[in-house]
């Protein structure tokens, strides 16, 4: 395939890669439901009773998923699979999943049918990685997913107890703070030869109110947003004036913690009794459409989840009373019953609604009130209807509407609340670096940390605090961060993993990316954290200018951002925001999407280099060596791959490759160690490299990691232009591969035996006989590193020839 040298499209005449891909590898939980004993029941039950029980049971299995944000997979005999996290994935994917089982236990048993001694069934949950077809899931089908993840949840289900829900580690990991376990012994699974974990789910843990949740560290870097909350809640007081504030943020910013710090302050802000009240939108459940405004009656009426019907009606009925004139009572009462889970007079959606109204609004008129609405993101749209109507009915009365959403609400209605008097909008950004420091300075002492290991600490935050807090209780289960009687201290050379929820909260934003913009922001993740719209639309298989607007919309969407400066003439240059964002992008792909991305990038690369005077040799050897080296893991034919992988190698003549060939050549020591013969026999020594680079995370993968050889006087002129430009200047990327990402004077790329060393600051040196996932337990910048590169002497030969 060729590609236009300015634009990165496809010249005319050549072909263009085949339809968007519709399937990609994601974390998904995966439900079996199965009927005990149904083998039995079939044999002496008439078959008409037979199909009348199995209807009724796979009905309400679809019900009960699909209620939880699930989709049915497939009906197998006397058995239902389903699938929670595709085509959207969510935080609270596995929580779905648990629930939708206990509700599944709890509804099916009415199916029992009569004169029998009692169906019973079981469930089984997994969670893990698996290959889903995205349009299948959205449309509904079976062959949606395949991975071993299937194969563990029903292992799970064939080991459940009757009546009983089990689940494996991940999901009990997952989901511990949420639902209440009975640890099982550990049991071995059919077909399997090691033990396994299991919990036994028992019930849900009701969620703790946003305002009671105890907070161990203070509130950083906000005193603005703050400030501006606080001076709304002085306008609705002071001036009578109802005001409506909608906090936006993405999940874990903060925003819940910004409305704890302002109810602390409402008593020294306050001088006369303040009512505060909080609901919830929760993301799935029945009957959720106002369950927000459910929260809020309960609380004023202290009516609880167990209380009696009679009970809870006569509390309703005494906050009634107290609020509302006696003409209007019976009304607010009848339309207040249904929210609150107790039978009525049903009344028109228009009347209710305005009953529920009148009831708030009299709630404000008795004393300053706040009512804050949580994660209105998850509401329906007669929810939102509500929250808005309530704004602009509200006159003269000291109200204070606190909301706090995501971005994706303005994404639904980007009018939201835009028509209200005394609306506000507030969006937090991310914390800056400083501040995700001080977070872990008062979560572990000024002196916790030195520098140099607080800082990958600082970068996988991303500004975000939850993201900060998750890396640290991710730590301390692994043992890698222990308290001892100095502090704490944390293990050096530590290679930080991307804990569950931080992967799930960034694929619930890709998720909801627009099929195209999805598309794009994937095949970026193939050409690096840095790259360039020709070079992705010569990976999608896109027009540019279709590509370029995609950027500019992910840019909106906070993706991606440009840089002020480009690497390439002509050519733009962007960076992922956040580099945990390109790792799951990247790891969404499937490996055989991964291997032709990388060799179509290959091809843009190679094209633009012979038509320019280019350093773009180790960018290309990056992808043609991944492309061949993840097609032979696969076991895929690799002839088409192994030639282009060894001509990028030594480098094809561009300046860098000059460079090389000033200095002197030099193989590395070992048997078989040639890179050539490497290549063509996709021999072990070989496929260690990029085969480990595959499996391992793209932001784990240091420069440094890589194995080159070849040094000479060209590799000591690259490293003193490394010194003398710094790393970007010198065309390298230190920290991330994909993009400009090694020294010019690199040559080979095969294992490498030998004794390498950091020459300035920690000066730790190793000796390794193969490719390894650390570079000798240092993490120093590759201008350090580079500097000490111990040169493999060639083998004398003999007079024959032979080595």
């Amino acid at each position: 395939m060729a590609f236009c040298t300015s634009c990165g499209a496809p010249r005319a005449g050549t072909d263009l890669p085949g339809a968007l891909n519709q399937e990609d590898r994601r974390r998904v939980s995966v439900l079996f439901v199965d009927l005990i004993d149904f083998t039995p029941y079939v044999e002496r039950a008439d078959p008409e009773l037979v199909r009348g029980m199995q209807t009724g049971f796979f009905s309400a299995a679809r019900r009960v998923v699909g209620q939880y944000g699930g989709v049915v997979e497939k009906y197998i005999g006397d058995a239902v699979m389903a699938l929670f996290g595709a085509p959207v994935a969510t935080e609270t994917d596995a929580l779905r999943c648990v629930r939708a089982g206990l509700e599944l236990q709890r509804v099916l048993t009415r199916f029992t049918p009569t004169g029998t001694d009692g169906l019973r069934f079981r469930v089984g949950v997994a969670t893990g990685e698996a290959l889903v077809d995205v349009a299948a899931a959205r449309d509904g089908g079976q062959a949606i997913v395949a991975g071993d993840v299937v194969n563990t949840a029903s292992r799970l289900q064939s080991a459940a107890p009757s009546g009983g829900v089990l689940v494996d580690g991940a999901t009990h990991a997952l989901t511990r703070d949420t639902i209440r376990y009975d640890e099982q012994p550990p049991v071995i699974l059919r077909g399997r030869s090691a033990p396994t974990e299991v919990w036994l789910a028992r019930s849900a843990v009701r969620q703790q109110p946003t305002d009671r949740e105890p907070d161990t560290t203070p509130l950083i870097d906000r005193e603005h947003e703050l400030g501006m909350l606080v001076n709304a809640l002085h306008r609705s007081l002071r001036d009578r004036r109802p005001q409506v504030v909608t906090v936006f943020g993405r999940a874990g910013i903060g925003k819940s913690r910004l409305v704890r710090e302002l109810h602390r302050h409402t008593g020294r802000l306050v001088d006369e009794p303040l009512t505060w009240r909080i609901g919830r939108c929760p993301p799935f459940g029945e009957n959720v459409t106002f369950a927000a405004l459910a929260d809020i009656v309960k609380a004023e009426a202290g009516i609880l989840d167990t209380d009696p019907a009679a009970s809870a009606a006569q509390r309703l009925t005494a906050a009634v009373g107290e609020l509302v004139g006696v003409a209007e009572r019976g009304r607010v009462t009848d339309a207040l019953r249904p929210l609150v889970g107790l039978a009525g007079n049903p009344l028109p959606a228009e009347e209710a609604e305005s009953a529920w109204r009148r009831f708030l609004l009299a709630l404000a008129a008795r004393r300053p009130t706040v009512l804050v609405f949580e994660d209105l993101h998850w509401a329906d749209d007669p929810m939102l209807r509500f929250v808005e109507l309530l704004g602009a009915a509200a006159r003269d009365v000291p109200l204070l509407l606190l909301c706090t959403a995501r971005p994706e609400l303005v994404d639904r209605d980007p009018s939201w609340a835009g028509t209200i008097t005394g609306s506000v909008t507030i969006a937090l950004p991310p914390l800056r670096d400083t501040g995700i420091a001080a977070l872990y300075a008062h979560m572990f002492g000024q002196a916790a940390f030195s520098a140099d290991l607080l800082t990958p600490l600082v970068e996988v935050a991303g500004g975000n605090p939850l993201y900060a807090h998750e890396y640290v209780r991710m730590l301390i289960e692994q043992g890698a961060l222990r308290q001892s009687g100095r502090g704490w201290s944390l293990e050096k050379h530590l290679d930080l993993p991307m804990p569950e929820s931080v992967h799930a909260v960034i694929a619930n934003r890709v998720d909801l990316l627009d099929a195209k913009d999805r598309a794009v922001l994937l095949a970026a993740a193939v050409v690096g954290v840095q790259f360039w719209p020709g070079a992705v639309a010569a990976a999608v298989g896109q027009p540019v200018e279709s590509v370029e607007r995609a950027l500019r919309r992910l840019e909106q969407r906070d993706f991606v951002h440009e840089q002020t400066t480009s690497t390439m003439a002509g050519q733009p240059e962007y960076r992922f925001r956040h580099v945990l964002v390109r790792d799951v992008c990247y790891q969404r792909l499937p490996r055989t999407e991964r291997v032709a991305r990388h060799d179509r990038t290959a091809d843009w690369l190679d094209t633009l280099s012979q038509s320019r005077d280019t350093d773009l040799a180790e960018v290309l050897a990056h992808h043609r060596w991944a492309a061949h080296e993840i097609a032979r893991s696969l076991g895929m034919e690799t002839n088409r791959y192994a030639a282009p992988a060894r001509a990028a190698l030594p480098g094809g003549g561009t300046p860098g490759v000059r460079a090389a060939r000033a200095g002197r050549r030099r193989r590395p020591r070992g048997p078989g160690a040639r890179p050539g013969r490497r290549l063509r026999s996709g021999g072990p020594a070989a496929a260690g490299a990029v085969e480990h680079r595959d499996r391992v995370p793209p932001r784990r993968q240091r420069l440094p990691l890589r194995r080159w050889t070849g040094a000479g006087a060209g590799a000591r002129r690259a490293a003193a232009r490394v010194r003398r430009r710094g790393v970007r200047g010198a065309g390298l990327d230190a920290a991330r591969p994909g993009g400009v990402a090694a020294p010019t004077a690199r040559r080979h790329w095969p294992a490498w035996t030998g004794r390498y060393a950091c020459s300035t600051r920690c000066r730790t040196a190793r000796r390794r006989p193969t490719p390894s996932p650390s570079w000798g337990g240092c993490t120093c910048s590759t201008t350090n590193v580079i500097r000490r590169w111990r040169r493999p002497t060639r083998p004398r030969r003999s007079a024959n020839g032979s080595g």
